[in-house]
């Protein structure tokens, strides 16, 4: 009876999080709150080539809080792929991104650790 009601918990989390895709630039709701994506820094080893180092992808990110939210009405985010300190930020964390001529970034506001 435990195991069904942990998984029905952990169900529940799951479908009430959202996820938006965005190019920089592009503005969006994600929940609540609206989220900017300013600028991405893409050092990745694309696919199909042989790198020495598999570099990292970092967004920066404008997001302005949700109605009645604590803390300040804007801040500026900054996530990083493979995830590095966005692990801890407990709101926000970048999913996954394309690659590409502006490379796509998928936000998440559910995190599983």
């Amino acid at each position: 009876m435990r195991l069904f009601c942990g998984v029905l918990a952990l169900l529940a989390c799951v479908a009430g999080a959202a996820r938006v895709d965005l190019v920089p630039g592009q503005t969006a709701k994600l929940g609540e709150r609206q989220v900017t994506l300013l600028r991405v820094q893409d050092s990745r080893c694309p696919p199909g080539v042989q790198c020495v180092r598999a570099g990292e992808l970092s967004a920066s990110l404008l997001v302005v809080a949700a109605p009645g939210e604590a803390g300040p009405r804007t801040r500026l985010l900054r996530l990083t792929l493979p995830a590095g300190p966005n692990i801890g930020q407990g709101e926000l964390h970048l999913v996954d991104a394309t690659f590409g001529r502006p490379p796509r970034v998928g936000l998440s506001d559910y995190f599983r650790r």
